[in-house]
């Protein structure tokens, strides 16, 4: 069955906080030793790829409130409000109501709620007492696709439907503290956002094609990426494989997702890469042959709002529908990759 994306949204938590900001932060309020600080502001400010990050919390002082009772606490304020926030940006674009709704999928890695978001999410809305409710935890950076895949399932077997994906991320409520490296490499990458997109298999709405996906999952290379409980919180485990790793199992799945289409690379128009970071995207870039305007959205993104997690590819799209123009027949390729190791492609057709 035909399905298409009709439109999107994206939201973020309001307190937008510049590298140069966090930086002070860090070392005003948090005893460091001089090595720690010498390598903070290597990351913070010394990187000039990374600008701006937006972080669900009041005031970045409350950044340093990390009991887990209040991470939690943060993650559901915030997670619900910016769900919401894209949930109704993409049904107003897309010119439907939460009535029109007959699916939501919701994927988050970094907090955990029993109900899930979709309980909350359906409520503030609201949605309609039937709807079908997806949640999918614990996928990382990669989640959107799978959580769009999920929805493009749903509706090969519903007809006339309309499915709300949703991926929502609050890393600020996992933010831990050490002098370990790979923690303060993390601290100075992941912001807070979300992403919403409405799929419909109705011929006669939608923009963009949805033609297919391809996955997959590495757990041998698990050690470079996960998250860890550590006195009693979560706490980011970011290997310096990460880039090439990432590289190598993004260029498996793709792979395997053009040669299923009968595709190239040089017939993929458009690059919507999750940028999880500059050498993440330099290693991609590298893997794929890529020339410099083919990651000019991701790295746009990342500059202005940091690795939002599973939320980051679908503000990538959103980028490349607003400032690359696509033309009719343009193909798109998603790609994002996470926890696990996993790593998963989408093909879009632009109308």
């Amino acid at each position: 069955m035909d399905v298409r994306m009709m439109e999107l949204g994206t939201a973020n938590p309001p307190l937008q906080v510049s590298q140069e900001e966090s930086y002070q932060a860090y070392v005003n309020f948090l005893p460091l030793s001089d090595k720690a600080k010498s390598l903070l502001k290597r990351i913070f400010v010394g990187n000039r790829s990374i600008g701006f990050r937006h972080f669900g919390m009041d005031a970045l002082a409350d950044v340093f409130q990390d009991s887990q009772d209040e991470l939690i606490a943060r993650y559901k304020r915030f997670g619900v409000r910016v769900a919401v926030e894209a949930a109704d940006k993409a049904l107003n674009n897309a010119g439907l109501t939460p009535d029109d709704i007959d699916a939501v999928v919701v994927n988050s890695c970094t907090g955990y709620l029993c109900p899930g978001l979709t309980s909350y999410v359906a409520e503030a809305l609201p949605l309609r007492e039937d709807v079908r409710p997806f949640d999918l935890q614990g996928m990382g950076c990669g989640g959107a696709l799978p959580n769009m895949e999920t929805a493009y399932n749903f509706l090969q077997t519903h007809p006339d439907s309309n499915v709300l994906s949703i991926a929502v991320e609050i890393c600020s409520a996992t933010l831990f503290f050490s002098e370990a490296p790979d923690i303060l490499v993390s601290n100075a990458l992941f912001g807070d956002g979300a992403a919403a997109a409405v799929l419909t298999n109705r011929p006669e709405n939608g923009r963009i094609r949805v033609k297919g996906f391809s996955a997959g999952l590495f757990p041998q290379d698990r050690q470079h990426l996960h998250y860890r409980t550590e006195n009693s919180k979560l706490r980011n485990v970011l290997s310096q494989q990460v880039p090439i790793v990432g590289a190598r199992r993004g260029k498996q799945v793709i792979d395997r997702l053009l040669a299923e289409n009968g595709l190239t690379y040089q017939g993929i128009t458009h690059w919507i890469v999750h940028p999880g970071g500059e050498k993440v995207l330099d290693a991609f870039q590298r893997a794929l042959n890529l020339p410099d305007e083919a990651l000019l959205a991701s790295r746009a993104v990342l500059y202005n709002y940091g690795n939002m997690s599973s939320a980051t590819v679908l503000f990538v799209l959103e980028e490349v529908l607003r400032k690359h123009t696509p033309q009719p027949g343009d193909v798109g390729l998603l790609c994002s990759f996470g926890a696990g190791f996993s790593a998963f492609a989408g093909l879009l057709e632009f109308l």
